[in-house]
């Protein structure tokens, strides 16, 4: 077996080679490639992806997002897979060992699988850095979709979940119309604005809301404009990670008082039916326009669920008018190595937006 490493001219070339078009499963697809070269935080150097081989075959691969908190530059663990038929072998331990050696031992890790949480874990190298605790509220019944791929029985029933669904949220449709005429939103003071900005920036920076990643705006429009994810239909077979959602879209709103100075700013993130809230910023006296945005967009976007570890945010969701058929405890937890958690802020002391790390971009 080798190993094969990959910064960002490597990468390039990589992709438009003769071997990626033709391999049975791919480590990386183009919109996500294309994104990582142009991360403004990343270094030339940086090794952005380990690939294991078996003789030609694919056998595992690891990848890494560069960012940096203030001047301390690390990596996000950001992807990892391995071979169904060779799992069991030490090849996700192997491609760690290179990456934590590679990047001087300053890596981070969230919004992990349990399979990959278990090889950082056997590594001892990590220690909790954040625990946050949020909320997920369920505005439309989803049960075929969160169940049922989960094995044979429940695909065998999906189509009854489908049918389970259609009959609540055809109620459920019914009781948000009848609140929603009752509600008289008023967005006077509301602007969608193409992307986050400088006055957005300043705003979340004022009141100690750019997050841990303290991103600023060369970082904010490379988000915007090289995305992970993509709309369509058609799935990608060779790609195991998400590429193709039925719907794909960022909105961003500024809040301005009566007199005219910018008291808030939301970017609202919609994937296939969920919503989440990467960035939010807002004083006091926007609360209740930011409670008339939630209510409108969760409705008119028809939105499933929407999920948030923000604690301002899980408190107007609180006030909500829209009716929900639940809602239940999420928790985001934030891994950093040992001698990277040395270096950093006391964890207790830093807020994360829910958009840090790679999140913002899934």
């Amino acid at each position: 077996m080798r190993i094969e490493k990959y910064n960002a001219i490597r990468l390039k070339e990589f992709m438009e080679s003769e071997q990626y078009q033709t391999m049975p499963v791919i480590p990386v697809s183009l919109l996500r490639a294309r994104s990582w070269l142009k991360n403004p935080r990343m270094d030339p150097e940086d090794i952005l992806m380990y690939l294991l081989f078996d003789g030609e075959d694919l056998a595992a691969y690891r990848c890494i997002l560069p960012d940096r908190h203030a001047d301390i530059r690390f990596g996000w663990l950001s992807g990892n897979w391995v071979d169904p038929d060779r799992r069991r072998q030490g090849l996700a331990s192997r491609l760690f060992e290179e990456a934590f050696a590679d990047w001087g031992h300053q890596l981070m890790y969230t919004n992990y699988a349990p399979e990959s949480k278990a090889v950082y874990d056997k590594s001892r190298r990590f220690a909790l850095y954040q625990e946050r605790q949020g909320i997920r509220y369920y505005q439309r019944a989803v049960s075929a979709e969160l169940l049922g791929n989960r094995n044979t029985i429940f695909r065998t029933v999906r189509p009854v979940f489908k049918i389970a669904d259609g009959i609540i949220n055809t109620w459920q449709d019914f009781r948000i119309g009848t609140v929603q005429k009752k509600l008289k939103p008023e967005f006077l003071n509301v602007e969608p604005v193409h992307s986050v900005d400088h006055a957005s920036i300043d705003l979340m920076e004022q009141h100690n809301r750019l997050g841990f990643s303290l991103r600023d705006l060369d970082v904010f429009d490379w988000i915007r404009n090289y995305p992970w994810i993509k709309a369509g239909k058609k799935k990608n077979e060779k790609y195991f990670f998400t590429l193709i959602v039925p719907r794909n879209q960022n909105i961003y709103l500024k809040v301005w008082n009566n007199e005219g100075e910018l008291v808030g700013f939301l970017m609202l993130s919609i994937v296939g039916e969920k919503m989440t809230l990467p960035y939010a910023c807002l004083q006091e006296e926007a609360a209740r326009t930011a409670i008339q945005i939630l209510d409108h967009y969760l409705s008119s976007e028809k939105i499933s669920y929407i999920t948030t570890y923000n604690p301002e945010m899980i408190k107007l969701l609180e006030n909500s008018r829209t009716p929900l058929l639940g809602s239940r405890r999420m928790y985001q937890k934030y891994f950093a190595t040992h001698e990277l958690i040395r270096q950093l802020p006391d964890g207790n002391k830093i807020f994360f937006q829910d958009g840090d790390g790679d999140v913002v971009f899934t």
